[in-house]
């Protein structure tokens, strides 16, 4: 009699090997993509993080840059577009003969290369922006910087105007290539070296202290005698910034205006990043046909196009190292200055990891995005940074915003 089993027969041993082979492989893939999801989580995590404070610096800057003010108004000029003056009984004061009404405004706002070779003509031929601040040796500034009067109500005597909010302040925005602005003076730089560094620096002067009120001051004293003074009303508002680009602008709406009007491409309101509402810079297009139609006296720019180029930690090191490095090492700077020395030969390294590497950059406005010399679109300046920095293996971060300036009530009547 044939009997039969009621259980059914086991896996044979190769299949066990098969399939624990299969599990395996499916382990290892779930694993990897585990690893790399976490690998990328992370990546994504500390580029943000490397960032963040550039991208606080950058938003700070910006909210407070849409506040400045100029606080125009309207009073007689004499033919050479001059108020009358301010001493009463002087003799400028009674032969002043009043010609035409004009824009006129005791605050100011200036933007433009914080270097001091910066070559360019004006009309008028005034002083060269943002001269005399080199007072100390060990710093450079690189890029654009951009000061400004806004009712920020910062003052150092809080309890007679604390509560004064709306109190007016110069203020600005730079960059700074030094050491640590932080460091205690009893910390030997033999044993612990300098942390070179560039840095975005915010200019914050009380209103006690503004010297903003003379009508004789045409040489930028209204913030370069604080920018140099021995206690600077400066803060660091973030690190590592390469540079700072400023370029002000008129609005897309004015721009066509004026482009409809002439029937050609516009002159820019800032051909050479400059901007100085004290000055006639730009008094009419084609040939005085458009007078006073960029004219930025007494005037707020419309729009400012920010641009910050920020780097992570350890491309600046890597910088810091190329350049400034070695002992007793002459480098030539952006400037043509020489000097020697420990802590001189990093200050003109660093001058030439912000200017000497790209020291034709960010002069010509229209080569910012697009060089209309090459056919190639998108070859401007910015890219050219961009090229270099990536060739020398730096992480960098590109900040970029149009901020509209909400007190700018741009006019095109007056020419002088």
């Amino acid at each position: 009699m044939k009997t039969s089993s009621r259980f059914p027969a086991g896996f044979t041993l190769v299949e066990l090997m098969v399939s624990t082979a299969i599990i395996g492989l499916i382990m290892i893939v779930l694993v990897g993509m585990t690893n790399q999801t976490g690998q990328t989580w992370r990546h994504a995590t500390e580029k943000i993080e490397k960032f963040q404070s550039a991208r606080d610096g950058f938003e700070s800057m910006t909210r407070k840059l849409a506040q400045a003010t100029l606080n125009t108004n309207w009073d007689y000029l004499d033919k050479n577009g001059n108020v009358r003056d301010k001493n009463v009984g002087s003799t400028a004061f009674n032969n002043f003969v009043p010609i035409y009404y004009g824009r006129v405004a005791d605050l100011r706002f200036a933007s433009g290369p914080m270097y001091s070779s910066i070559t360019y003509t004006l009309q008028t031929n005034p002083p060269q922006p943002f001269t005399g601040l080199s007072s100390s040796p060990d710093i450079v500034r690189p890029g654009h910087g951009v000061f400004f009067q806004a009712p920020f109500g910062v003052v150092t005597d809080a309890a007679d105007l604390g509560t004064m909010d709306n109190l007016l302040n110069t203020w600005g925005y730079f960059v700074e290539a030094g050491g640590d602005p932080n460091r205690p003076a009893f910390v030997d730089n033999a044993n612990v070296p300098q942390r070179w560094r560039t840095r975005l620096m915010e200019f914050m002067q009380p209103s006690e202290k503004m010297s903003l009120y003379d009508p004789t001051d045409k040489t930028y004293k209204w913030f370069t005698v604080g920018l140099t003074s021995t206690n600077r009303p400066v803060r660091v508002l973030a690190e590592n910034i390469l540079t700072l680009i400023i370029l002000p602008k008129l609005s897309k709406a004015e721009q066509d205006a004026r482009a409809t009007k002439l029937g050609v491409v516009p002159s820019m309101l800032s051909p050479d990043y400059i901007y100085d509402s004290q000055s006639t810079l730009n008094p009419g297009a084609n040939g005085g046909s458009d007078p006073g139609a960029i004219n930025p006296k007494n005037q707020l720019p419309p729009v400012l196009l920010v641009t910050m180029v920020a780097l992570d930690e350890r491309s600046m090191q890597k910088l810091a190292d190329r350049y400034c490095s070695g002992a007793q090492k002459q480098l030539q700077g952006a400037h043509g200055a020489q000097v020697v020395g420990s802590s001189s030969e990093m200050v003109m390294g660093m001058d030439v990891v912000c200017n000497g590497t790209y020291n034709n950059l960010f002069t010509d406005a229209t080569k910012l995005e697009d060089d209309p010399n090459t056919p190639q679109p998108g070859d401007g300046d910015l890219y050219k940074l961009e090229q270099y920095l990536t060739q020398a293996g730096c992480t960098y971060r590109i900040f970029t915003s149009n901020v509209s300036i909400r007190g700018s009530k741009w006019s095109r009547v007056q020419t002088k």
